[in-house]
């Protein structure tokens, strides 16, 4: 099967089992990632053969819960509830099947797999063309702003890569930087993760000045999207997608979950049972912790728990 054919049936493919945006990136190192003994910083050390890098988006902006805007309620995010927290990884299934009954080898990255993660799939998608990265160091697209929850894959197959990546439409704007609470963005496209409230809610290390902050915030922080330009309007009008249908579902699954009273009474067993699959990587420790402080935020709120 020729490149090209074999490029289309894949973007086919995708388009049938909910992904909304993909992208063929080539494989040569990623020099300007961090982490430089990560193996993420050259697919040929997962795939010595490698020729090209699939990576996939899901669109998850839709996927709020009208109760947020009640402090009784304890807040997530939209990756969160995505069950996406990690990587996309299901949807990419049918693509990697294909791959292999056409005899080639394809690796799905997996965070949730011991040393599953072998891509660094934000740089991954630019080089795919599928955005560009904003300040808050977020994946940007014009059509999807940052609400894109990421998957790939690595393959020997050669297919039709991407050769233009698309350009940085942030110029002057600084309102992501200027929204952090906690100054995490103080350098534009660098993140301090020791002042990230999104990381400080996975860890035991809470400062105090983050308390209030957090306000009904139990796992994850979405401020610095909340004040992107670019997810102006998926905040108001969020786009209809593939997966609309399943989200709405799942929206009705947990519109009334999050209660906090009901969440601080969740035994360690019961937290596993209904929060586990999401791979958010907060131990029921830490969850609790967070809605103790989130249910202290609510009382001082002056609302009632029952309104």
């Amino acid at each position: 099967m020729s490149k090209n054919l074999l490029s289309e049936k894949i973007k086919n493919l995708a388009d049938s089992t909910g992904i909304d945006t993909l992208g063929f990136a080539e494989v040569s190192e990623f020099s300007d990632y961090a982490l430089s003994s990560s193996p993420r910083r050259n697919p040929k050390l997962s795939l010595p053969d490698a020729k090209t890098i699939i990576v996939a988006g899901v669109y998850i902006g839709g996927l709020t819960l009208p109760v947020w805007t009640n402090p009784w309620y304890g807040r997530t995010s939209r990756l969160y509830l995505s069950e996406f927290f990690l990587d996309v990884v299901k949807p990419l299934e049918p693509i990697l099947n294909l791959l292999k009954n056409q005899g080639y080898k394809a690796i799905v990255c997996d965070d949730s797999k011991e040393d599953g993660s072998i891509l660094p799939l934000k740089l991954a998608a630019i080089r795919a063309g599928l955005g560009w990265q904003g300040k808050h160091t977020l994946l940007i697209s014009k059509k999807y702003g940052t609400f894109l929850a990421l998957g790939g894959i690595i393959t020997n197959a050669d297919l039709e890569h991407n050769t233009k990546e698309v350009p940085n439409h942030c110029h002057k704007c600084s309102k992501c930087q200027q929204a952090c609470p906690l100054a995490a963005l103080n350098k534009p496209y660098v993140l301090d993760r020791k002042k990230c409230l999104s990381n400080l809610l996975q860890n035991a290390d809470l400062p105090k000045n983050a308390h209030a902050i957090m306000e009904n915030r139990v796992g994850d922080c979405e401020i610095c999207q909340q004040a992107c330009p670019w997810n102006r309007k998926h905040l108001d009008h969020p786009l209809a997608t593939h997966m609309t249908e399943l989200f709405q579902k799942k929206i009705k699954d947990w519109e009334t979950f999050y209660y906090l009273p009901d969440l601080i009474a969740l035994s360690e067993e019961e937290y596993r049972e209904k929060l586990g699959h999401l791979n958010t990587g907060i131990p029921y420790n830490l969850f609790r912790r967070n809605v103790l402080i989130a249910m202290e935020s609510a009382k001082n709120s002056g609302k009632m728990a029952n309104e």
